[in-house]
């Protein structure tokens, strides 16, 4: 009620005041680079530019801004960005990163299904986020003791007696498993230390395997998240298994 005061009563009226000029705005998405690395992948191309640019990080990735009356030369530097960091872009304007994980997996005619250990179900909260996601997502099995994965997923006691619940052969059995009891295209698994305690000196609080199966391929990806706040961990998760399906699809 404050923000909306506030609007009406100076905001608009503001805005009423200023130049009536078009304003063209380009949001290009990226994700899986760092805001200093992508400035310097990019720095040739934008300096001396009359188009304002802003690098805006998020917790999914790195915005670029551009903002111009000139839609001919946004347009312009825009294919010359794609050309730079095209594998890093994801969507434009505000589209999320589950959206454009989800419309991938529509237009290949994909299926997902997911097991979760230290996230919660968060992956699978983001990805039932987005409308009409039964056209690709088949489901989901939270399975955060040693006994539901045994039990749940097939995954073989021997393997979480030897190398432990957060290990590359646990996800890669979890992601197996979830795989095929739900008869999906791909399988994504989520096995970690997500703190703030139970880490040890071998696998520490931030460690995290994420598994993913696809036909005949498994692939296995170990993270060491260096926040140890608890939802910290958990998000950072669950932007690279995001980021991890999108990679495979796209």
């Amino acid at each position: 009620s404050e923000m909306k005061a506030m609007m009406d009563d100076t905001v608009l009226p503001e805005l009423n005041k200023m130049n009536s000029e078009d304003i063209f705005v380009s949001n290009i998405r990226t994700t899986g680079i760092m805001e200093s690395v992508l400035y310097e992948l990019l720095a040739n191309t934008i300096i001396d530019n009359n188009i304002s640019i802003s690098f805006l990080p998020g917790f999914s990735g790195v915005d670029i801004r551009l903002t111009s009356n000139d839609e001919t030369a946004i347009s312009t530097l825009a294919k010359e960005i794609y050309k730079l960091a095209g594998k890093f872009i994801y969507a434009e304007d505000w589209v999320t990163l589950e959206e454009s994980v989800g419309e991938s997996l529509r237009d290949k005619g994909l299926t997902l299904s997911i097991a979760e250990s230290c996230t919660g179900g968060l992956l699978s909260d983001r990805i039932t986020n987005i409308p009409r996601c039964s056209d690709y997502f088949q489901g989901s099995v939270v399975c955060y003791s040693d006994e539901s994965k045994i039990n749940l997923l097939n995954v073989d006691e021997k393997i979480l007696k030897n190398f432990g619940s957060v290990s590359i052969e646990t996800a890669t059995q979890m992601a197996i498993g979830v795989r095929k009891i739900f008869n999906a295209d791909i399988g994504i698994s989520i096995t970690g230390v997500a703190g703030p305690k139970g880490g040890t000196k071998q696998k520490p609080v931030g460690l995290v395997f994420i598994g993913i199966k696809k036909s005949n391929k498994t692939l296995i990806r170990k993270y060491l998240f260096k926040n140890k706040k608890r939802i910290a961990i958990q998000k950072a998760t669950v932007n690279k298994a995001l980021n991890l399906i999108l990679s495979l699809v796209k």
